[in-house]
């Protein structure tokens, strides 16, 4: 049998000591690929090296890539490109830069509103059309969320609440629980930059339901690899008595976990192949590892309709991840490759 070469990179400066084989999140999963037989590297990225690293990336079968869309500041612009390129010459990457395209921004949530998982979502494509209607969104809903196209760990997502005085009041997600009061005029002058670039805003409806926690679906390809569970997420409405709650931990479990089993048949054998239809997508074409967040709208529910609402999707970079879906990962690597 020959012996594979995977890469497995993440974000680093030129003099970082980052070593992805040694690293905690990553360890279990190169000890994996090493056992099964695969030669693996740790790949260091960062822009001002991107066009040096490219013909060392064509030595390897398959890139696995953990940066995020938003690093140091910095978009994925050069980094997709050098992708693209390098998939075009035969090596395979974890998530192709043209499938996060169509699945792993947050235009995805508006996309797919009509469908079982959605909900009221609207798109703002121009900073006109955004003064235009938001407000009207705001004040028949009272409170809102909205998402910038691209980013991760709660950067660019905002919850948005009216007043009476005309003020709105903006928590960033990225930030806990720090509130900022805007008057109408002040908050438009504060998100103007985020459609700068050809960029654009989700305006999504609150969810009430965060208070039952969030559960994330992580996926090998078409198939369920493992689930997660969060509490307390951002966003998370202060408790009158004890305040603002921060995030609390994830709890992770295998994709065979009775608690998510009608979410896991759902997915597999509907939501999925319907956004593999929508957006043309092949079974080979999905990513390596992504994930879904839903809403838990009703947990005595018996049907999935109304039951789950979908958050997000997150294609980009997906760490960490539950230890079910690492012998997916190898597996689903191992047969791209072949």
């Amino acid at each position: 049998m020959k012996s594979h070469s995977v890469a497995l990179m993440i974000y680093g400066e030129s003099d970082s000591n980052r070593n992805a084989l040694t690293e905690e999140k990553f360890k279990d999963l190169a000890n994996a690929f090493i056992e099964k037989g695969f030669q693996l590297s740790s790949v260091l990225y960062n822009d001002e090296i991107a066009e040096k690293l490219k013909n060392d990336l064509l030595k390897f079968d398959a890139v696995l890539v953990w940066i995020n869309p938003i690093e140091k500041g910095k978009d994925r612009k050069i980094l997709d490109a050098l992708l693209n390129d390098i998939s075009l010459q035969g090596v395979i990457v974890s998530s192709h830069p043209d499938i996060i395209l169509k699945i792993g921004t947050k235009e995805v949530l508006y996309q797919t509103k009509d469908m079982e998982w959605g909900g009221d979502t609207r798109i703002y494509r121009t900073f006109e059309e955004f003064k235009m209607n938001f407000i009207s969104s705001l004040t028949h809903s009272g409170t809102r969320i909205l998402k910038q196209y691209r980013g991760n760990g709660g950067n660019g997502v905002f919850k948005v609440s009216y007043h009476n005085n005309n003020n709105l009041t903006v928590t960033h997600a990225k930030a806990g629980d720090k509130e900022i009061v805007y008057s109408v005029e002040d908050f438009f002058k504060e998100f103007e930059s985020y459609f700068s670039n050809t960029g654009l805003m989700i305006d999504q409806e609150w969810n009430k339901n965060i208070i039952n926690g969030m559960v994330r679906c992580y996926l090998t390809g078409n198939k369920v690899s493992g689930f997660g569970y969060q509490e307390v997420n951002a966003l998370y409405p202060p408790n009158s008595a004890l305040g603002f709650k921060s995030p609390s931990k994830r709890f992770y479990f295998s994709e065979f976990c009775g608690l998510f089993s009608d979410l896991k048949e759902v997915i597999e054998n509907k939501w999925v192949p319907g956004l593999q239809q929508k957006f043309s997508i092949k079974n080979e074409e999905l990513p390596v590892i992504w994930d879904a967040d839903f809403f838990i709208n009703d947990v005595n529910s018996k049907n999935t309709i109304g039951k789950y609402t979908l958050c997000e999707i997150n294609v980009s970079s997906v760490s960490p991840f539950p230890p079910s879906t690492i012998p997916h990962i190898v597996n689903f690597v191992g047969e791209k490759i072949d």
